[in-house]
């Protein structure tokens, strides 16, 4: 009875380190795995989808509701570079991917809103937050608790 309790606890044991590691590298790989990518955002309520495509020369970002516009924004640096222009006007994205928080923020006019994804989990090609705070210039602050998605397409 001793050599099968002690080996439960083994097991036990292992799987705690296997899955506090796995949780451990899923909180803190954000960063590596959004530069370069194209998103699709998924609101809260799931009736917002927006596409955002994030450099990796820099911390810029293209936010879209258009798919293709997005997809021709990662061809190559050169691309991004005219998607990101073309769209100045209605604002410039840049983003900040560091631990287990995704910044994003939107400068329009001089005023700057910021959104950032709390506790970012990476499963492979889907982002999963369960919280962001947010700061929209001219409209308040916040913190929403409802759950946001981000699907990776490219």
């Amino acid at each position: 009875m001793q050599k099968k309790t002690r080996t439960i606890i083994s097991i036990i044991v292992a799987v705690i380190i296997i899955l506090g590691g796995w949780y451990l590298y899923a909180s803190h790989s954000v960063a590596s795995h959004v530069p370069g990518h194209v998103y699709q955002y998924s609101g809260v309520s799931d009736n917002q989808n927006a596409y955002m495509t994030f450099s990796k020369d820099s911390d810029e970002a293209v936010v879209t509701p258009d798919k293709s516009t997005a997809m021709k924004a990662n061809n190559n640096s050169s691309d991004f570079d005219n998607v990101y222009r073309s769209q100045a006007d209605q604002g410039k994205w840049n983003y900040k991917a560091q631990g287990s928080k995704l910044t994003l923020s939107k400068n329009q006019d001089g005023k700057v809103s910021m959104w950032q994804y709390n506790n970012v989990l990476v499963f492979g090609k889907k982002m999963h937050s369960s919280s962001f705070t947010y700061q929209i210039a001219n409209a308040g602050q916040g913190v929403d608790h409802k759950s946001t998605n981000f699907t990776r397409v490219k």
